[in-house]
């Protein structure tokens, strides 16, 4: 009897031990539970990027840009690692420093805030076109802000390639042949003996195919057949991008590049 009660009380005393366990081990799964509204924290509202979108297509109004700024600025700060609010800001900082009145030192400041948050995308989610895309144009510009040679010296070229390799690799007719246009205007202004005619021909040409309506590729080809001494072809390239109401595939860039040509065909 008494060697029972002992084996009772034995039990009692591992089950007494056992239960803390028990009990610490149920609530494992209520802190995983509560990572799930933490990770959606993390990403910005896609009612809000909506938004952000539809005043990017009227980015030239008065007033737009900055207002849209501020709005990334704001969505940057509240989700820091988002891949969709980074590559959105990239594209925001090539619109400005694509403005063809800027001067260099400016084109070339806001060129470098755009390849680095294009950077910063691409580092979120390689996979994706937008954050190469906007990084190379942000890399371009500052390029071109700061000299075509300057730029070689600091090993630019190198870094810009393959920025847009990838873009083209993922997506290569993304943004109405931009990448190829942009492939164009590259060859177009290396110094020689890097410059290409055929090359930027060839790249203007299938930015053209996809988009026959791609303003600046027209005023880019009329360039690169002024340089080629070709003035006939190059009016009639010209003529080409301003043919059209900028209404086709991308209004305010339409309605910028437009701009540029009418200053040529001007002789401005």
């Amino acid at each position: 009897m008494l060697r029972r009660m002992l084996r009772l009380a034995a039990f009692a005393s591992l089950a007494a031990l056992a239960l803390p366990a028990a009990v610490h081990a149920q609530p494992a799964a209520p802190p995983e539970a509560a990572k799930a509204p933490a990770a959606a924290e993390k990403r910005a509202p896609a009612a809000l990027l909506a938004e952000i979108d539809a005043e990017y297509k009227t980015r030239d109004a008065p007033g737009a840009m900055a207002k849209m700024g501020a709005r990334l600025e704001d969505a940057v700060k509240r989700w820091p690692g988002d891949y969709e609010v980074l590559w959105r800001l990239s594209r925001h900082f090539f619109w400005l420093s694509d403005d063809p009145d800027l001067d260099k030192k400016e084109k070339s400041r806001l060129g470098k805030i755009g390849w680095e948050w294009g950077d910063k995308a691409t580092a979120a989610d390689p996979t994706r076109v937008e954050g190469w895309n906007y990084a190379a144009a942000g890399m371009g510009n500052y390029a071109l802000g700061i000299g075509v040679i300057s730029a070689l010296r600091q090993g630019i070229e190198g870094k810009f390639k393959e920025r847009l390799k990838k873009a083209g690799d993922i997506q290569h007719d993304f943004e109405h042949g931009a990448i190829h246009t942009a492939w164009g205007r590259f060859w177009y202004e290396l110094p020689w003996p890097k410059y290409s005619a055929k090359r930027s021909r060839a790249s203007l040409a299938e930015a053209l195919r996809l988009n026959p309506d791609n303003v600046r590729a027209h005023v880019y080809l009329a360039d690169l057949d002024e340089k080629e001494d070709e003035p006939a072809k190059a009016r009639a390239e010209l003529e080409k991008a301003v043919a059209n109401p900028p209404d086709r595939y991308d209004p305010p860039e339409e309605r910028r590049w437009q701009a540029v040509a009418r200053k040529k065909l001007a002789g401005k």
